[in-house]
């Protein structure tokens, strides 16, 4: 297990390594205490949304998926230099947001996670990191808080060793306190702990892949246009909003900015209209904050 590092380079060597590492007060203390306030708050209204609240919302660890729609602070994450540090060194300079969740646990939990490759849809055979997590401690992670189960090195294992999970008993969990940043290669065999004693561990996932992959949020249909429309040309890039070689083009539709390029990478824009059959030219919909619908309560 890497120790604990303040060190950006000692962290990039760790995750080369372990396939992991442990970056030390990672998350300044204004921006933790904005996290929590911000993940908390967000927990307790999809709680409070009755029969539309995700299934998670309804038992003693909750899990809030795509967090790009749900507030600034969380999309600020992506956009810190450790951010670049971590995920750019896995996964290079045009790596794409995968998906951002947030989690907690509200009570005691002896359910364990498997342990698992989060790029476990690529071959085994693909020797290179493909995704990547940069997960963001927001209180103190520890074995008898539930804490992750990591086998530092796996993501070095030989194909054979990379389709079927390893026993229990070759892992670890690790140890760190909150503001830490734990990230690691999506190779790496790794699986959430059971939290019998109910601590309180709350973390924001920010999950990332190469530019060529598909992404595991949709953010074609789920990103709201407001979000879209205030992000820097960094978080648009991130979010897919910037071509990708040929990979990622809107085509064959004019836009007031001339259109998507063919060659090389370029800012993806929006179409007011897509061709359809015939010539026929059908608009293009998104989804947008006043597009509110009144939740049903039980």
């Amino acid at each position: 297990m890497p120790a604990l590092t303040p060190d950006l380079e000692q962290a990039r060597a760790d995750l080369r390594e372990y396939g992991m590492c442990l970056l030390s007060d990672g998350i300044p203390t204004d921006v933790l205490a904005g996290l929590r306030e911000k993940l908390d708050a967000q927990a307790e209204a999809e709680r409070g949304l009755g029969e539309q609240s995700p299934l998670s919302a309804r038992g003693a660890k909750q899990h809030m998926s795509n967090m790009v729609n749900k507030g600034k602070a969380f999309l600020d994450l992506v956009e810190r230099p450790e951010t670049d540090a971590l995920a750019g060194y896995l996964l290079g300079k045009n790596f794409l947001i995968s998906s951002i969740t947030g989690g907690l646990f509200h009570g005691p939990t002896d359910d364990v996670q498997p342990l698992h490759r989060d790029q476990g849809q690529v071959p085994a055979t693909v020797d290179f990191p493909a995704t990547c997590n940069v997960f963001w401690l927001l209180d103190d992670f520890a074995p008898e808080g539930g804490s992750t189960h990591v086998v530092p090195g796996s993501h070095r294992w030989p194909a054979a060793h990379q389709i079927r999970p390893p026993e229990r008993d070759q892992s670890v969990q690790i140890t760190a306190p909150a503001g830490t940043i734990f990230a690691w290669d999506g190779r790496l065999w790794h699986g959430a702990g059971a939290n019998p004693g109910g601590a309180s561990r709350r973390h924001i996932n920010t999950y990332y892949c190469l530019p060529w992959m598909r992404q595991q949020e949709n953010w074609g249909v789920t990103c709201l246009q407001e979000v879209l429309d205030e992000a820097t040309p960094k978080l648009r890039a991130r979010l897919g909003l910037r071509t990708y070689g040929t990979l990622g083009m809107m085509s064959g539709t004019p836009t007031r900015e001339g259109g998507s390029a063919t060659f090389g990478n370029a800012d993806v824009v929006i179409p007011d209209h897509i061709i359809g059959e015939g010539g026929t030219l059908h608009p293009v919909r998104r989804v947008r904050r006043s597009d509110i619908e009144a939740p049903t309560g039980d």
